[in-house]
């Protein structure tokens, strides 16, 4: 009885997202992250996907399905506003948490104004400048110009900002000064990781991610089919599914070439397997709030090739645990790969390298416990 009295004075939190969840199904990692998180407040999340109320994880679940992709986002911040409207009172919500200062940062900002509950806006990334790495999109221009009305609104709304990365904290920076802020990086499920001891060093150059333009894969392809006659028997793995896999599978041959094979969607201990057995792992990105498959990468002692953008310098450290390059820029990412591959024994020392910096800064509790002061403080 007591247990449940505790519970029932935690905050009530509410999280506004775009991510789109599959809950009929088991997630490891959703778990330990949900139930984590509710050892501090009680989470509600609305957001995308099937079902229309779900209770999982220890966290109540609104779910809406995708209407129309892309250009389907207006109708469902709509429906989020309205639905926000109403958990908020039915709920009792203390907190509101927006995932990125644009978008649903707009409809957080006005159920604050609204309601008068506390406002959290989190920067995962460039709201800005990102969503014309995904697609081409006309009227850029004016576009950046409304995207950067709605990340000022929602920021100078805010009774907190949360950043993960040194390039998102400049960014919020340029539109904010004395609201309080909390730096911790994204929830990273990294045990799994750091307690794999079978790694090994095939030839294999790996990268994991969703496939859009903005992920810069091809990129890695070009620079990949430049080197490889100099380092026979090298292959590439591209792990994820998206929109621009079927462009990606038919760039310089890529579909036949069994040097570059293509493997789908794989969930997370998958991803391990393949990522123990690499050389190298490379997120040539075009824009990257932090770029979490680094850490994961790093865990199991493998150096790492980012491009030099938003986040990813966090983590990759030129000459120490892996290498940059300006992103988009073939001959120098070509270059870069050189150097690992024409030296194994400096690539298993960036290796160790990586390993020690990702578990002196990341862990799993570290989120939560970071989290949780964030909510209640």
């Amino acid at each position: 009885m007591k247990k449940e009295k505790d519970h029932k004075k935690m905050k009530n939190v509410l999280f506004i997202g775009m991510t789109d969840y599959d809950l009929s199904k088991e997630n490891p990692t959703l778990k330990k992250k949900f139930e984590g998180l509710s050892r501090g407040f009680n989470a509600h999340v609305l957001s995308r996907g099937k079902g229309w109320k779900v209770e999982k994880y220890n966290t109540h679940f609104y779910l809406t399905p995708k209407f129309f992709g892309k250009a389907g986002m207006p109708f469902w911040l709509v429906i989020a506003f309205f639905r926000g409207l109403a958990i908020i009172f039915t709920k009792k919500i203390d907190t509101i948490v927006v995932q990125s200062p644009a978008f649903e940062g707009s409809v957080g900002a006005m159920l604050k104004i609204l309601t008068g509950r506390e406002l959290i806006v989190e920067a995962h990334g460039d709201w800005i400048n990102s969503y014309f790495h995904y697609f081409s999109i006309p009227f850029e221009k004016q576009i950046k110009v409304i995207l950067t009305a709605l990340g000022k609104f929602s920021l100078r709304r805010a009774n907190k900002i949360r950043t993960i990365s040194v390039y998102t904290r400049s960014l919020v920076n340029r539109f904010v000064g004395d609201t309080p802020k909390y730096h911790f990086s994204t929830f990273t499920d990294i045990d799994i990781f750091k307690t794999e001891t079978n790694v090994s060093w095939e030839k294999t150059i790996v990268y994991v991610g969703v496939l859009y333009r903005l992920k810069g894969v091809q990129f890695l392809i070009e620079a990949f089919n430049n080197l490889r006659k100099d380092f026979p028997g090298y292959k590439i793995i591209v792990v994820g599914d998206g929109p621009y896999r079927e462009d990606l599978e038919k760039f310089m041959g890529a579909g036949e070439d069994s040097q570059i094979e293509f493997v789908g969607r794989k969930e997370l201990s998958e991803v391990k397997d393949i990522m123990r057995s690499c050389t190298v792992f490379v997120l040539p990105s075009l824009s990257e709030g932090l770029g979490r498959v680094l850490i994961e990468a790093a865990m199991l002692s493998k150096p790492l090739v980012g491009s030099r953008v938003d986040g990813i310098p966090d983590l990759v450290h030129e000459g120490e645990n892996g290498y940059l390059f300006e992103p988009g820029n073939v001959k120098e990412l070509e270059e870069k790969l050189r150097k690992i591959l024409g030296d194994p024994e400096k690539a298993k020392e960036m290796g160790v390298a990586g390993r020690k910096y990702m578990l002196d800064n990341f862990s799993t509790e570290g989120y939560i416990e970071s989290y949780i002061k964030m909510i209640n403080d």
